[in-house]
């Protein structure tokens, strides 16, 4: 094997610590003079005496091995600027960024809510959810207080009502004209009993009436007078026994009194 006379370091903060340099022309090498330049090496250059050569942290390199520059517009608090004020432009500076496709779904999804809560508004979209999981009645207190919260109102007061005091507890007598089909696929899952009535005086007055009842489960006959203790729910729409689509004031029935 013939004597390794001199090399260069591809790295130049790379350091081969078993040979000796050359303070000039940094050459390394295994002898005392150095085979370019013939300057011998001083004591504090060879192999051994040289301090350790410390190495720089290098930039991480995208996958293709090359390094990606990010404009100031794709940078990430520009982004998140952008969901703030446009999310439409924060949505377009996504797509069109050099960031990981991971990422980018991510930020898409984040402003996709944002935009939805600013459409809709954070009250609405709580009051939708809260719809979902919550019982049609108020259940979690005693029969005396619940029916204490009741109004008093006549069939022709919920009949006018524009909203069908919805949300409201009231208190009202009604008249059972025959059983009925609920089409909100919602109240269907909960296997309610829906129940079409008219005014006792046998007025044009159409009610429904939804079988929530808190205790004694029972079912009504065409004929029934009964006091219905409940909460409003707006409009509802139903089919009756003949398949005939009526739309007509709602009550969701906690107790009731058989006349």
């Amino acid at each position: 094997m013939g004597k390794l006379l001199g090399a260069f370091s591809e790295d130049e903060m790379a350091d081969s610590p078993d040979l000796n340099q050359c303070p000039d022309c940094k050459c390394f090498f295994d002898g005392n003079n150095c085979p370019i330049c013939n300057k011998e090496c001083p004591e504090n250059m060879k192999a051994g005496n040289r301090p350790v050569v410390k190495k720089k942290k290098r930039r991480k390199a995208s996958g293709n091995g090359r390094v990606t520059f990010i404009s100031w517009y794709h940078s990430w608090w520009f982004i998140v600027l952008m969901m703030i004020f446009s999310k439409i432009i924060a949505a377009v500076l996504i797509i069109t960024s050099p960031h990981e496709k991971w990422k980018k779904a991510v930020a898409l999804l984040v402003t996709a809510v944002l935009m939805l809560v600013s459409i809709i508004g954070v009250g609405s979209i709580i009051s939708g959810i809260s719809d979902i999981f919550d019982e049609p009645v108020n259940d979690s207190v005693s029969k005396n207080e619940y029916i204490s919260m009741c109004e008093d109102i006549t069939a022709e007061q919920f009949y006018r009502s524009a909203n069908g005091y919805d949300g409201d507890y009231v208190k009202v007598r009604l008249q059972i004209i025959e059983q009925v089909t609920y089409v909100d696929k919602y109240y269907n899952d909960k296997d309610y009993v829906c129940y079409l009535c008219e005014a006792e005086n046998g007025s044009s007055y159409k009610f429904v009436i939804r079988d929530c009842l808190l205790e004694n489960p029972q079912r009504f006959i065409s004929g029934d007078v009964i006091t219905v203790y409940g909460e409003g729910a707006g409009e509802c729409e139903v089919y009756d026994s003949e398949y005939n689509f009526i739309t007509a004031m709602c009550l969701n029935m906690a107790y009731a009194v058989i006349e």
